[in-house]
Parts: structure tokens; C-alpha cells; sequence
């Protein structure tokens, strides 16, 4: 079996690369930009429920392609490909946390604040979330596994969908607004389809 696409240099220095871009973000989000800061409660679980699901998925989507089945055709396409797709992902999340502004939190909080609907919130109501699950596909992509995909892609949507929802919940009973933007943006994560 020959070594998956992503373990050979330099596409491994590329991706080491890209997961530190990546990994930065809280940097960026918070020292730079200087938000994200927000004291509150976490709410249901939902920041452990997010990481167990993404951590679990990402695992098997690393491991996966060293099992030598389910492999996408032209490797070397597909990691580039799948580097791509993570920066944009990259992209639509830091995007809409610069539209948010002040107004962006890492915790469901929703003292002080009122409906965005512009820029990405135009499209979908949790465009930063639509993003990250983005960056889990093009991780999928990356390892040139279908398998890999699957994993990555479906582990984001289900740590994603979790908080969705329990932010849905906090909104539309705190934000007298929400109900009427619920109207005029249907689309939860993904448009056109949830």
C-alpha cells in the first residue's frame, strides 16, 4: 500500500502549514481583532458535545486512507483540491465573525446583541459554522479517502448541528427579531438544503 498523499513532503508541510493558519484563528479572532471574549455559560454542553464529535471525526478521517481502501481517484488532486476547500472554509468563518464584529462570541450569549443580515448572515444564520464544516470537508478531501471524507464532513455536522440547534433555541427566546429572520433566512448551515 502506498503512503497516503498527506504523509509525504512536501503536501505534509503543506498541510502543517494550513493546520496552523487554521489553529490561529482564535488567535487572530481574539488578539487581534479583540473579540470573542465574552464571559458566559457554555449552555448544554455544547462546546464538548462540538469537540468530541469534530476530534472523533477528523480521527478517522486521518486513519483512514492507512487502511488502503476507499481511495479517491488522482490523490495528488484531491489533497490539493481539499487544501483549497479548507481555505475557503477558513474564509466564510473568519468572514462572518468580522461581520458580527463586537457582537461574536465563542459562548451562546445573546445580552446586548441584535440580528445581523448582511454579509454571509444574508445567506445562512450560522455562516461561521458553515465555514468550519467547509474546513472539515476539505480536511476530508485532503486525505484522498471517501471514508475520510464521510468522517470529517459528518463529524462536523453533527457537533455543528448540536449547537445550532441549542443557539436556535437561546435566540429566538432572547431575540425578539430572530423569529422574523428565520423568515427571511430559512437556511440554518447549509443554503438551500438545512
Amino acid at each position: 500500500m502506498a503512503t497516503p498523499v498527506y504523509l509525504t513532503p512536501p503536501e505534509l508541510w503543506v498541510l502543517f502549514g494550513v493546520g496552523l493558519l487554521l489553529g490561529s484563528r482564535e488567535l487572530i479572532v481574539r488578539q487581534y481583532l479583540g473579540l470573542g471574549d465574552r464571559p458566559a455559560a457554555d449552555g448544554a454542553g455544547s462546546f464538548w458535545v462540538l469537540w468530541a464529535a469534530t476530534a472523533a471525526g477528523t480521527t478517522v478521517a486521518v486513519v483512514a486512507p492507512l487502511a488502503g481502501v476507499g481511495t479517491l481517484p488522482a490523490p495528488n488532486g484531491s489533497f490539493w483540491l481539499g487544501v483549497v476547500v479548507m481555505l475557503v472554509g477558513f474564509a466564510v468563518r473568519m468572514t462572518a465573525v468580522v461581520t458580527l464584529g463586537e457582537q461574536f462570541s465563542h459562548r451562546v450569549v445573546v445580552a446586548d446583541r441584535e440580528v445581523v443580515d448582511t454579509g454571509p448572515y444574508a445567506w445562512v444564520r450560522h455562516p461561521s459554522y458553515t465555514g468550519a464544516v467547509v474546513t472539515y470537508l476539505g480536511v476530508g478531501v485532503a486525505c484522498g479517502n471517501w471514508v475520510s471524507v464521510v468522517a470529517a464532513t459528518g463529524g462536523a455536522i453533527v457537533g455543528y448541528g448540536h449547537r445550532v440547534r441549542l443557539e436556535e433555541r437561546t435566540l429566538r427566546r432572547e431575540l425578539e427579531d430572530y423569529a422574523a429572520y428565520t423568515r427571511k433566512v430559512p437556511y440554518r448551515l447549509i443554503p438551500f438544503v438545512w
